[in-house]
C-alpha cells in the first residue's frame, strides 16, 4: 500500500502499476491530507464563515464537499498561499475576526507551528486557527491489521520531518520513497526484496531529503505548540493518537475552543464509497459512482474532489492505468 497521494499521482500518471508481476498487488492508501478529513471539518469552516468571521484557508479546501456542497460561494472565505498570508491579512485588519484553517500531515504541521510561534510573539486578539492535523503513524499498524498488507511505500515528505525514526517499531515492511517515477519504482523493487528476506524493517531510499532523526528543529516546534490526541479518519473512524491538537498553554489561539466548534458526524454522499478507496478496501473504479455521476468536473466525494485522491488521479490518468 502506498499512502501518499503525490505516489497514488505518479503511479497513475505513469502507469507504473502495468509494469509490476501480477502477482504484485499496490493498493492506494490514506494518502491525501484534504481527504482523510471528514466533511465535518468543511461544515466547522461554513459555520464560521456564516457567522462573520473570515476564514483564511488553501484552496484544496474549497473543492471538497461538506453536507451543504462545497465552499465556494461562502461569503467570508479568503483564499491564501501560505498560513502567514493569513496572518498579516488579520494584522492589517485589525477589527475582522479571523480564522486560518488547516489540515495535513507533519509538513503542513511544521508549518503551522511555525505559525503558532509567530501568534505567541505579536498576541494578535483577531486571529486563531482551526485545524485538522493528522499523524500517520497510528494509522499504519491498523491498516496492516485490517488489510493483510504485506508491505508500506512510505511517502517521503513525511519522513523528511518525522525522520526514519518516525516509523521504528512498524509491524510490516516499508520503504521511504522520493517522487520521480524511477524512485518510486526502484523503492517498490527494494520493498519486494525486504519481504522475500522476511526483514520487517524500514529502509530509507530517499536519503537526500530524509535523515534517521529527521527534521530535529521543526519536530521540537511541533512538540512545542501541538501534543497528539485522537482524529477522526474518513474511512477510519476516530483513532487513538492519529491526530494533532494544540497543547492546553497556546487555546487562546484554538479557533475550535474560542467559537466552541464540536465534532460533527457526517455521512459520506449517498453511493459514494471513498472511505473505502482511502482504506484500500476498493480501488476507485469499483466505486458505482465513479466516472459516471462522480468526475472532477462534478465530484461526489473527496478522493475525486482533490488533485492527490485516488479517484481524481485514476481518472486524469486512466489511459495510462
Amino acid at each position: 500500500m502506498e499512502v501518499c497521494g503525490t505516489h497514488t499521482h505518479v503511479m497513475a500518471q505513469y502507469g507504473l502499476r502495468k509494469l509490476l508481476p501480477s502477482k504484485v498487488k499496490l493498493i492506494s492508501g490514506p494518502g491525501c491530507p484534504v481527504c482523510v478529513s471528514g466533511a465535518g471539518f468543511i461544515e466547522k469552516i461554513r459555520a464560521l464563515s456564516r457567522s462573520g468571521v473570515t476564514v483564511a484557508l488553501f484552496g484544496d479546501l474549497l473543492r471538497i464537499p461538506g453536507v451543504s456542497g462545497t465552499l465556494r460561494g461562502e461569503a467570508r472565505i479568503r483564499i491564501v498561499y501560505s498560513p502567514d498570508d493569513a496572518l498579516d491579512y488579520a494584522l492589517a485588519q485589525p477589527r475582522e475576526a479571523v480564522v486560518c484553517a488547516a489540515v495535513g500531515f507533519e509538513p503542513t504541521l511544521s508549518a503551522g507551528a511555525g505559525l503558532l510561534a509567530r501568534l505567541e510573539e505579536l498576541e494578535p486578539d483577531n486571529f486563531t486557527i482551526l485545524i485538522d492535523f493528522k499523524r500517520l503513524r497510528p494509522v499504519l499498524n491498523e491498516l496492516s491489521a485490517s488489510r493483510g498488507l504485506d508491505g508500506f511505500l512510505l511517502p517521503g515528505h513525511v519522513a523528511s520531518i518525522v525522520g526514519e525514526a518516525g516509523f521504528a517499531g512498524l509491524e510490516t515492511p516499508g520503504v521511504i520513497a522520493g517522487f520521480a517515477p524511477e524512485a518510486v519504482l526502484h523503492s517498490l523493487q527494494l520493498l519486494l526484496e525486504t519481504i522475500a528476506r522476511g526483514e520487517c524493517r524500514v529502509v530509507n531510499n530517499y536519503p537526500e531529503a530524509v535523515r534517521c532523526d529527521g527534521n530535529v528543529a521543526a519536530l521540537a516546534l511541533i512538540r512545542h505548540y501541538f501534543e497528539p490526541g485522537a482524529s477522526v479518519w474518513r474511512g477510519l473512524g476516530e483513532i487513538a493518537g492519529a491526530g494533532w491538537k494544540i497543547r492546553d498553554e497556546f487555546v487562546r489561539f484554538d479557533a475550535a475552543r474560542r467559537y466552541d466548534l464540536t465534532e460533527m458526524a457526517v455521512p459520506e454522499a449517498p453511493g459514494c464509497r471513498c472511505g473505502e478507496v482511502l482504506t484500500g478496501v476498493i480501488a476507485p473504479e469499483e466505486c458505482g459512482l465513479f466516472g459516471r455521476s462522480c468526475t472532477p468536473d462534478n465530484p461526489v466525494g473527496a478522493c475525486m474532489s482533490s488533485l492527490e485522491g485516488a479517484c481524481s488521479a485514476a481518472w486524469n490518468f486512466r489511459e495510462a492505468v
